[in-house]
């Protein structure tokens, strides 16, 4: 398989709603799932009347020759772009450790539950993380400011009586944004790929669209993952993406197991989230529900890459609505 990382500059402030906290206007988070992700492709071929087009997707990434990562963040300072890639769902156990005093210990716990609260660590650091979860001693470990969120209203106007309600909006500063990763066979899907992304951000992702919330356009050209890089974080990415031979693999990719994995994911640790949604049928101005799925999200850890798979999760249509859930994974030496 071949990689190549884009990176997505927004134009707007965003809206991504949560499912599992219900999905409320006012919650919103800053993580865009490849599940959604793969739903917004299917969407843009759909508008532009490209049934072979979608076709052309849910069959590559069926069979795993495209693939595709959540949406995490980067940020661009004047020297360098740094990577973010979701904190490891690990439990370690300690190395033997010095005891060097009651100072020593409190300073070690307050940077444990400092760190217990991030989400995101830079893919450069991942190694020393991993080692200060070994040895019990943490690190300090600074995250840039990337934007900030705020509790916007607006006004129904739809209905007789206008009503005011809440949304919550996500800015990215202008050094900062979400990049995604696609893992690929053939080069013209590559460049197709990248083509209907970049329609995408005229629309936009996320909710609220039609307020303008969610449009962007690349920061930069795609970059080509290799072992050499532009950067340092995303060369040690591509050589975590190809590691074959590690002891555990961190999905980066919202993963939706198959009956054939089950014994794998017991084996592993693992968070498990909520997936729902609606759809609106052709013709129909009411939206139907579609069906809930659980699935296993980013930052999972197993003893071996855990393929996935993809589902219809619509009963009410005459075609196919799919949940996206295939695996996509980087080595972790732990």
């Amino acid at each position: 398989m071949k990689y190549f990382l884009y990176q997505l500059q927004f134009d707007t402030p965003i809206h991504f709603g949560n499912a599992e906290e219900g999905g409320k206007l006012e919650q919103s988070g800053m993580t865009y799932r490849a599940d959604t992700l793969f739903s917004a492709l299917c969407y843009e071929l759909a508008a532009a009347t490209d049934n072979i087009g979608i076709q052309h997707l849910y069959k590559q990434a069926q069979t795993g020759a495209l693939l595709f990562s959540d949406l995490f963040p980067y940020y661009v300072d004047e020297k360098d772009c740094s990577f973010y890639i979701p904190k490891p769902v690990l439990s370690v156990e300690w190395n033997e450790r010095s005891v060097n005093g009651y100072d020593s210990i409190r300073k070690d716990a307050t940077m444990q539950k400092r760190i217990k609260k991030r989400t995101f660590i830079q893919i450069s650091q991942l190694g020393s993380y991993l080692e200060a979860l070994k040895s019990g001693k943490m690190m300090s470990w600074d995250m840039p400011i990337l934007g900030h969120s705020e509790l916007m209203v607006r006004v129904n106007c739809t209905e007789e009586e206008s009503r005011p309600y809440y949304v919550n909006q996500f800015t990215f500063t202008d050094k900062a944004g979400l990049y995604g990763i696609v893992a690929y066979e053939y080069d013209e899907d590559r460049k197709w790929i990248c083509g209907v992304l970049q329609n995408i951000g005229l629309s936009g992702i996320g909710g609220k669209r039609s307020s303008g919330y969610g449009k962007f356009h690349f920061f930069d050209d795609p970059i080509d993952l290799d072992s050499i890089g532009i950067y340092k974080d995303d060369s040690v990415l591509y050589d975590m993406l190809t590691n074959e031979n590690a002891l555990r693999y961190m999905n980066i990719s919202i993963v939706l197991p198959n009956a054939t994995d089950v014994d794998i994911v017991k084996k592993g640790q693992y968070v498990i989230c909520k997936r729902s949604g609606f759809i609106m049928p052709d013709g129909v101005s009411k939206t139907v529900k579609k069906n809930d799925v659980y699935m296993l999200q980013a930052g999972s850890c197993f003893p071996e890459k855990i393929k996935g798979m993809i589902t219809s999760v619509s009963d009410t249509l005459n075609h196919p609505v799919w949940r996206y859930g295939k695996g996509l994974y980087v080595g972790l030496m732990v």
